[in-house]
């Protein structure tokens, strides 16, 4: 073994040549010299002013560094009689480092599990809740979400991100009309791998499209491959196809707590609208959209999608 993998081993199991406790144990181990015979606390004080070429020694210290250094097995202590004798080996040293590696061992197992736990909270976690409970704590007050507004789909997806799908746990819903979506290839697995982690999460997901959706055409394609492969897993994923002529409310919520709700196409821009902004708008577009999806056909084939869940 290379001596830096030595040093970096014995420091990980709490044995540092840094500190006192190194220096104590090499002054014992230098005064016994050949003959491994007890030696006294005066001569460990000797040896160390000697290495060190100082003329006082800190006893507390070297008491302090002898009492941990019995703790962990590293010495022997001979209390006999009134002036105590200090001995060590390859023996000792032996035993006293596999205790400390066990130790080690153990303590390292039991902060990778929290470790472990701690990724897994944070992965989970919803971080708009995180910034709502921030600021009502530092307020005192109760935070109040208001309408804004996005452009692009980049910002319409993180505007959703932020009020509906980072919001969503397992049972609520999240509608999400489709036919102002335009397919970006070169994100669309990342943001299919959020879905797919809110359907995981027990999020069910009813999504509707009043266009008729062709599966030959590639993003057709795409989205059949998708919807196939989920639904063959078991995950709470419903696109219905209900085909109408005249316009209808375009956006995506959760529950009935709010929308996110395309006012243009082109460009595609989109305003955030809690309930408690216009109860009256969130409730009719709602209320339009699940008639449609009940009286819609799911494109899964042989499913007649639909499940209970809040809404």
């Amino acid at each position: 073994m290379r001596e830096n993998d030595a040093f970096q081993l014995l420091d990980i199991i709490g044995f540092s040549f840094t500190d006192w406790r190194a220096r104590v144990l090499k002054a014992i181990l230098v005064t016994q010299g050949d003959q491994d015979a007890p030696v006294a606390f005066d001569e460990i004080c000797l040896s160390l002013r000697n290495e060190n070429l100082e003329k006082r020694i800190a006893q507390p210290l070297v008491y302090r560094s002898l009492s941990s250094l019995e703790k962990d097995g590293y010495i022997e202590v001979d209390k006999s009689s009134y002036k105590h004798r200090y001995w060590t080996g390859i023996d000792i040293i032996h035993a006293a480092l596999e205790k400390a590696k066990a130790m080690s061992l153990a303590g390292l197992r039991e902060r990778a599990k929290q470790v472990d736990s701690d990724i897994e909270s944070i992965s989970d976690a919803r971080v708009f809740s995180l910034a709502t409970k921030l600021v009502e704590t530092i307020t005192g007050n109760p935070s109040q979400q208001h309408a804004r507004f996005a452009q692009g789909y980049d910002d319409i997806y993180s505007m959703s991100m932020n009020t509906v799908y980072g919001q969503s746990e397992r049972g609520d819903v999240v509608r999400i009309c489709l036919d102002w979506i335009s397919s970006n290839p070169s994100k669309a697995a990342e943001r299919i791998m959020d879905i797919i982690r809110l359907l995981e999460r027990g999020v069910e997901i009813r999504a509707l499209g009043h266009t008729i959706w062709t599966p030959m055409s590639d993003d057709g394609a795409r989205l059949s491959a998708f919807y196939g492969s989920v639904r063959d897993e078991g995950l709470p994923l419903t696109l219905k196809i209900y085909p109408r002529t005249e316009r209808t409310y375009q956006f995506i919520s959760r529950n009935h707590e709010g929308l996110v709700l395309i006012v243009s196409e082109n460009p595609p821009t989109a305003t955030w609208i809690p309930r408690g902004a216009n109860p009256h708008l969130v409730d009719e577009a709602i209320s339009s959209f699940d008639k449609d999806f009940t009286a819609g056909v799911d494109s899964y084939q042989g499913v007649d999608g639909g499940s209970d869940s809040k809404s």
